[in-house]
């Protein structure tokens, strides 16, 4: 159930054209230093919270349930790492499709701490996190 929900989100950012093979799972790494390039990794996550929307409902792997996934943008400069966020948050409001499943449209969490986007000098690198979270519940 989670990977579907998982690989639902991803196959939604894959659907953007400009991130066409520049979406991972992890930092990209040659000889344990960060590659330098413009890409997205997406972190996978369980659900957030699974809820049958009843207070005495026992917790089910088939509840209702919320997802959210945090997307990293890296990038070479701050011009391409906001070409990147802008076909980033082209998902808010698209609707992951996981069989079974219905889900609500994909929106931006406000208030990500880490969501400023941010110069690190170490790795010559810009860094810009997102967070998503959508709904799913059975069909």
């Amino acid at each position: 159930m989670m990977l579907a929900h998982f690989l639902a989100f991803k196959a939604l950012l894959l659907g953007v054209s400009m991130l066409a093979n520049k979406v991972f799972s992890n930092v990209r790494a040659t000889n344990g230093q960060p590659v330098r390039a413009n890409y997205i990794v997406l972190f996978p996550d369980g659900p957030a919270d699974l809820s049958d929307n009843r207070l005495t409902a026992a917790q089910r792997v088939g509840s209702r349930a919320r997802y959210r996934y945090d997307v990293r943008i890296v990038a070479v400069d701050a011009e391409g790492m906001l070409v990147l966020a802008d076909a980033v948050m082209s998902l808010v409001g698209a609707v992951p499709d996981v069989t079974g499943r219905v889900s609500t449209p994909v929106r931006l969490v406000p208030g990500v701490e880490e969501g400023k986007g941010r110069y690190d000098s170490v790795t010559d690198l810009h860094y810009l996190d997102l967070s998503f979270e959508f709904w799913s519940q059975p069909a």
